[in-house]
């Protein structure tokens, strides 16, 4: 039967493995290493440095070179390794090992990633057979010491908990010089009979220093008061530099409130809005040149009769398109230059008809951006009001960025100079920092010429800011990692030049006489935009382009959605009793048609703009050719893209300082 299932081979993958791994099988139970006894006597002397000597007598069984241990050394913790002895098994006597190459026994070598390692046995000799010997370890951890609000928290792990066996036999004394005040429970003495591979042993006990100034080989880092200082200075100079940039900004005229709408009526909107074309007065509000400024372009044309316009509505499906078609009524030599820019390139050379179909089939293959038609001209003519004024005058911010950063450079320098460590914190803090700083300096973008509600939208580039400084904070208030007073501060110095940075950018360049002439008009974007919630706004209907200029359209389109057939009479009617509180009747010259239009019920009923689905859906055409035309993307195209417990006790998580591995080799 058995051989049956040989031939079969079945067993046979099986059996072969069995049999490769059975020398190595061999080799693992005769190859073994155990601790029968392990002692450790271990001193804190006056500086703070705990010296230890751990005697291990090991039992070697196999082809064994030696012994070997490695010690755990923690961030910011100092390890000297002074000597290593052997016992000598017939007279007791201390035989030193000597450093060297490991070729010869009673060699060690010391230093590769805090590894001790010596040799036993020659590679000829016979292996060893429940050989015991015992070794002695002489070494000193420095700056192991926990600091604490009371003192200090000794929390080591003495023996190592990656080994290969049990060790048996465990006893420790720990002792401390006279200058440690420690807990009367504390007995400093301990026996365990095992302790289990991945189990070490860990002493935790508070104690007070008890000498004059501080122990030499503990590093507190700060103390409190020096970080109370340094967080001091953190808090005062944020408020400081944003302190200043708003006491320039304010003298400038940023925080001005804008004129209540109150105190807004015909004829002031007449005298600071409607004496300037209607793409003139969007760009100069919110100093951008973009799409609403091309639709009102061509809305006010319509309106002046250069232009005439009607929209045709396709519906496919649930969906509705707007296509809108323009004629040429004017001659081109009497255009502006950037209505003469934007005509020719939306008509062609010579044509006097076009619609967005047309539009976009011209320009499928090059893409089409009518925003750069007009920019240029319209820049010119927005430098060339009276109002508009020069920049503001310039300021030294740049030159307290650059000093800050040297100065906190220099902090950092020898911050680390005094403790080498720091510079771990010193560049996890930078890294960290810079891309809050990208953050908050991105955000200042569109706040820098910002003219309405300028406090509130502070907090989009100050909020990355100070949660930098919390971090921070939350560094110096706790004490953590033992950071030196100048590493500390240097840290702030260099939060404080970011900052300084960061309110460079966000520092207006405008004149107060700029910055007061776009918040006029800012007044009348907001009075605006408030009319267009009402059912009767006091508003005219050849404002038209002016609404569009300000970014108003879909406000616009909403308030045509709310009222604009439901209250078509009462708005007709309220229009006839109080002609400012609504669009006046007078026509504005766009003539305006679609599958299914009816009337623009409550804005009035002389033609020009009216027509509540029609204007509608004029503005939704207007809208389509103004935003251009994407060109083909490359792929189209063809391219590519610790406790307060004194005591001690196994463990298999460790202490802060101590611990490691250790075996053979």
């Amino acid at each position: 039967m058995m051989l049956r299932l040989f031939r079969s081979g079945r067993y046979l993958v099986p059996v072969l493995l069995a049999l490769l791994g059975l020398p190595r099988l061999l080799d693992a139970q005769d190859r073994t290493m155990n601790w029968p006894a392990f002692d450790v006597q271990a001193h804190l002397d006056s500086t703070g440095a705990l010296q230890v000597r751990e005697q291990q007598t090991i039992r070697f069984t196999g082809d064994w070179n030696g012994g070997e241990r490695i010690f755990t050394v923690g961030f910011g913790q100092g390890f000297t390794f002074k000597r290593l002895l052997r016992i000598d098994s017939l007279t007791g006597a201390e035989v030193a090992l000597r450093e060297g190459v490991v070729d010869e026994i009673d060699e060690y070598s010391w230093g590769e990633s805090n590894t001790l390692r010596w040799r036993s046995r020659l590679p000829g000799d016979p292996p060893f057979d429940s050989t015991l010997i015992t070794y002695v370890l002489e070494y000193e951890y420095r700056d192991i010491l926990v600091p604490t609000d009371s003192g200090y928290t000794l929390d080591h792990e003495f023996g190592f908990r990656d080994r290969y066996d049990y060790i048996s036999n465990f006893t420790l004394a720990v002792t401390f010089d006279s200058s440690w005040a420690r807990p009367a429970s504390f007995a400093g003495a301990w026996r365990e009979d095992t302790l289990a591979p991945g189990i070490g042993f860990v002493v935790s006990v508070p104690i007070v220093w008890k000498g004059a100034g501080f122990p030499s080989n503990v590093w507190r880092g700060a103390s409190v008061d020096q970080r109370r200082v340094i967080a001091g200075v953190l808090v005062l100079g944020m408020m400081l530099l944003t302190t200043a940039l708003v006491v320039v900004q304010y003298r400038a005229g940023k925080f001005t409130p804008l004129l209540p709408r109150d105190h807004i009526d015909e004829a002031w909107l007449q005298m600071h809005v409607f004496s300037m074309p209607a793409e003139l007065a969007g760009a100069a509000w919110d100093d951008h040149i973009g799409a609403a400024e091309v639709s009102a372009t061509l809305a006010r044309m319509v309106g002046e009769k250069k232009l005439s316009s009607r929209v045709t509505t396709d519906k496919v499906w649930l969906f509705k398109r707007h296509v809108l078609h323009l004629e040429l009524t004017a001659s081109r030599p009497s255009l502006a230059k950037h209505e003469r820019q934007l005509v020719d390139a939306l008509f062609g050379s010579n044509a006097t008809t076009t619609d967005t179909d047309a539009v976009r089939k011209r320009y499928a293959s090059s893409g089409f951006n009518p925003v750069s038609y007009i920019e240029g001209p319209l820049s010119g003519q927005l430098h060339a009001l009276p109002d508009i004024g020069g920049k503001a005058a310039p300021h030294r911010g740049r030159r307290v960025t650059v000093a800050l950063m040297l100065v906190a450079f220099v902090l950092l320098g020898f911050g680390i100079r005094e403790r080498g460590v720091d510079v771990v914190i010193a560049i996890a803090a930078v890294m960290i920092s810079l891309p809050i700083y990208g953050i908050a300096r991105a955000f200042t973008v569109s706040w820098r010429n910002r003219v309405i509600r300028p406090v509130r939208h502070m907090a989009w580039f100050l909020a990355p800011m100070c949660g930098a400084a919390t971090a921070l904070w939350w560094l110096l208030d706790t004490g953590r990692h033992a950071v030196g007073a100048l590493s500390l501060a240097g840290l702030v110095v260099w939060l404080l030049a970011l900052l300084q940075s960061v309110l460079n950018a966000a520092r207006s360049t405008q004149s107060p006489e700029r910055i007061r002439f776009r918040k006029r008009l800012a007044a009348a974007r907001e009075y605006f935009r408030v009319e267009l919630k009402q059912a009767v706004p006091r508003l005219r209907e050849e404002w038209y382009p002016h609404l569009l200029a300000f970014g108003l359209g879909r406000h616009v389109d909403r308030w045509f959605n709310a009222f604009g057939g439901t209250n078509a009479a009462a708005t007709t009617t309220a229009s006839s009793r109080d002609r400012d509180r609504s669009f006046s009747t007078s026509g504005g010259g766009v003539s305006t048609s679609a599958s299914g239009g009816s009337s623009w019920g409550g804005f009035g009923s002389g033609g020009g703009f009216a027509g509540a689905g029609a204007t509608v859906a004029f503005g939704s055409a207007l809208g389509a050719m103004s935003s251009g035309v994407s060109a083909p993307s490359s792929s189209s195209s063809g391219g590519s893209s610790s406790g307060g417990s004194s005591g001690g006790g196994s463990s298999s998580s460790g202490g802060s300082s101590g611990g490691g591995g250790g075996g053979g080799w």
